[in-house]
Formats: C-alpha cells, structure tokens, sequence
C-alpha cells in the first residue's frame, strides 16, 4: 500500500502514513483479479457526533489511490457503496455522511456526482446544519489546519501533495461546472491545501444507488485490443481493526 500510495503523492513520509492507517477502522483493498496485487486501497473510520444537539454517525475517508491501469473500474465505488449502505442499516434513525477532503478534483467528483446532497457546491448554498457539521467535523479532526471561512485544510508543513501528472486540470476540465467549482474554492490544492466535504447517505442516496446497480446491462462487454492486453477488474475486499 506505501508504495503504491508515494508514486502518486509527493512530501509524504511512510511514519506519518502508518499513524494515519493506525487511526482508522476498516481498509478497502483493491486486488487484481489475476494475480491478487494490490492495485489500490482505501481508509476509512465511523464514529459519532453531536452538533446542536442532534446525533449524527460520521464517515471519514482517509488515504485513497487506485493505480492508473485500473482508473475508470468501478470495484472501490461499488464496495463503498456497500459498506455505506451497512452503516446506515445500522443507524436507521440517525443521520449518516461522508466526510472527505479533497486535495484533487478527481476525489469531488466522486461526491458531486454521486451524491444527491453534497456540500459544498457549485448550485447551492450549504444548509446552516451541515456548515456546523462540517466545521466541527473539520476543527475537531485538524485543528489549526482548518480555514473555517475558505472551508479548506492548509497545513504549516507539507502534508503530502499529489503528484502534477496525477490530476492536471485542463481547460475542457474546467469548463464543467463542478471541476471549475473546486479550483475556485480550493486554488491552494496543487500545493497540498484540502477542501472538506459533506455528502449525506440518506434514501436518496440508497435508491440512487441500487438505481445504478439495476440499470447496468447485463452482458459482458468484449475488451478492446488495447484493454486485453491490461487486468480487465479487480476484486474488492474491506478489512476491519
């Protein structure tokens, strides 16, 4: 998992990276389906809040990559999925979110277009219950680090960056609503800066999903020429401490 993790981030130190693995409750890892290399992983801890007296259950996403071979599979979205349709089982009657920050736009994305209610966001201003929400998520979490009127994590010290092949943004990027959203909010991001985000698992979100499962054709889809010669998937497994 390091090293695949320091080919894509820069200003990353291996102790920090296995304080921060020790924090968390569950590990989702990527493994190819032919020889079983870990191709990719994601780190993830539940725990609870109250803000304004209401009990919330937090879902906090620490280090994720994929390694490029394997960009586009969907094994990580459909996993998380999962274990984030678990956790809302578990808590019928409390409210459930994603909590994430995002140095890439890659990482938004996955929450602006998956996600029902998200914030922050282009369309709309963030409800006064999740700013609260994710201002104490953020300040409880970073401390210092979090810049409550930008919304962003800056670091006094280099807390890892992504590497500059890793997510460039483009002009025909930054004409899509959601991209140019985040390179405003964050312009610090190519220097390691986080934007912290809410994305609520509530029955929108579930039925979005199950949508999605559902409505994928089922048929196997041919390789082209060039994906033959590459892993075509990748089995996901998650792990608890």
């Amino acid at each position: 998992m390091w090293r695949l993790f320091r080919r894509y981030y820069t200003e990353v130190e291996r102790p920090t990276f296995e304080r921060d693995l020790d924090d968390k409750d569950v590990v989702i890892v990527l493994r190819d389906s032919g020889d079983g290399s870990i191709q990719g992983f994601s780190t993830l801890k539940v725990y609870a809040r109250k803000v304004h007296g209401r009990r919330v259950v937090a879902i906090f996403s620490g280090d994720t990559i994929i390694d490029a071979p394997y960009w586009g599979q969907s094994a990580l979205h459909w996993t998380f999925l999962r274990f984030l349709v678990q956790v809302k089982l578990r808590h019928p009657l409390t409210p459930v979110y994603w909590f994430l920050i995002s140095k890439g736009y890659k990482t938004y994305l996955l929450l602006a277009r998956n996600y029902p209610h998200h914030w922050p966001r282009h369309d709309a201003p963030t409800p006064a219950f999740e700013q609260a929400l994710l201002d104490a998520l953020s300040a409880d979490r970073f401390g210092e680090a979090y810049d409550r009127e930008a919304g962003v994590l800056r670091f006094p010290e280099s807390h890892g960056r992504l590497r500059g092949h890793v997510a460039p943004l483009s002009p025909e990027l930054l004409a899509q609503p959601d991209v140019r959203f985040f390179a405003e909010k964050n312009p610090g991001h190519p220097h390691g800066d986080e934007l912290c985000c809410l994305g609520r698992v509530d029955l929108a979100f579930v039925l979005r999903g199950a949508q999605r499962v559902f409505a994928r054709p089922f048929r196997r889809r041919l390789p082209s020429r060039e994906e033959a010669s590459t892993p075509a998937s990748s089995e996901a497994t998650a792990t608890g401490s």
